[in-house]
């Protein structure tokens, strides 16, 4: 939470600051998975002269998958989190 001695646009600027982190976190979670996933494909498809667009698709897609099953749960509780903080540091500034 933030401190509760803050001036009011003190308090929008730590609370989009910490919206920007989240997010950020968040999409590298996801985006380098899938980027390396996609480059090693695209590697072997290049070896391979193979230019099927679902062999390209499908891995990302099983990437993305796992890794929503292993960090989604994390992810979500972040978010609620912020925003619990961030409604509860609205509130108190309006005060």
């Amino acid at each position: 939470m933030i401190d509760g001695a803050m001036p009011d646009d003190q308090v929008l600027v730590a609370l989009t600051r910490s919206a920007v982190l989240l997010f950020a976190q968040t999409t590298a979670t996801f985006l380098v998975p899938i980027l390396i996933v996609a480059v090693v494909v695209g590697l072997v498809q290049t070896i391979l002269s193979v230019q099927e667009a679902s062999l390209s698709f499908l891995p990302k897609l099983a990437v993305l998958v796992a890794m929503l099953a292993i960090a989604g749960e994390s992810v979500m509780t972040a978010l609620g989190d912020l925003l619990t903080s961030g409604l509860l540091d609205m509130i108190g500034a309006i005060r």
